[in-house]
C-alpha cells in the first residue's frame, strides 16, 4: 500500500508531513464540528521499521527527549510555526498497520467543555476513547488520512 510522504527519508520530508498533518487536521476540525483548535503537539506516523528507525534519528536531532507512547516525543529546539500553530512537540509513532494514516495533532482546548458541547452532536466523526489514567476525544473523517485528538490530560 502506498502512503503519502512514505518512506520519510529525511528531515525536509518529515518537515513536509508535519506541515501536512498540521493543516490538515485543522481542515478536518473545521470540517467536524465548524472550527479548528491551537495545535502544540503533533504525530507522524512510520509505517515500516525501516522507516521508524530513520526518523527516530532525524528526531533525536531536532529536541529533547520529553516521554514515550508508542514511539518516542521531543520537545523541539525550534518550534515549527504552521500558520497560527506553534508545534512545541513532535513524535513518531511506531509503524502499525492499523495506523495508514500521515499522522495526528492533540488539540489544545477545554476537554470536558469539548466533550460537553461535541461527542453527542457528531458521533460519526467523534469516538471517545477511554484508557486507565485519561481519555481522549478522536476526530476522523474516511476521507482525511490524519487523525486528531483532545485528550483530558495535558500531554
Amino acid at each position: 500500500m502506498g502512503y503519502r510522504f512514505s518512506p520519510i527519508r529525511g528531515k525536509e520530508s518529515l518537515l513536509e508531513a508535519v506541515v501536512y498533518v498540521a493543516t490538515t487536521t485543522a481542515e478536518l476540525a473545521r470540517k467536524i464540528i465548524g472550527k479548528s483548535f491551537p495545535i502544540r503537539s503533533l504525530t507522524v506516523f512510520s509505517h515500516d521499521q525501516s522507516e521508524y528507525e530513520g526518523l527516530i534519528e532525524i528526531l533525536s536531532e531536532m529536541g529533547a527527549p520529553y516521554d514515550e507512547n508508542n514511539g518516542p516525543r521531543i520537545t523541539l529546539h525550534q518550534p515549527i510555526v504552521v500558520g497560527d500553530n506553534t508545534i512545541t512537540h513532535l513524535r513518531i509513532r511506531k509503524s502499525d498497520p492499523d495506523r495508514p494514516q500521515v499522522g495526528c495533532s492533540d488539540i489544545k482546548t477545554d476537554y470536558e467543555k469539548f466533550k460537553d458541547e461535541y461527542l453527542a452532536k457528531c458521533l460519526d466523526n467523534l469516538r471517545l476513547i477511554k484508557r486507565s489514567t485519561y481519555e481522549m476525544i478522536e476526530l476522523f473523517d474516511p476521507e482525511y488520512d490524519v487523525l486528531a485528538y483532545v485528550v483530558s490530560l495535558e500531554k
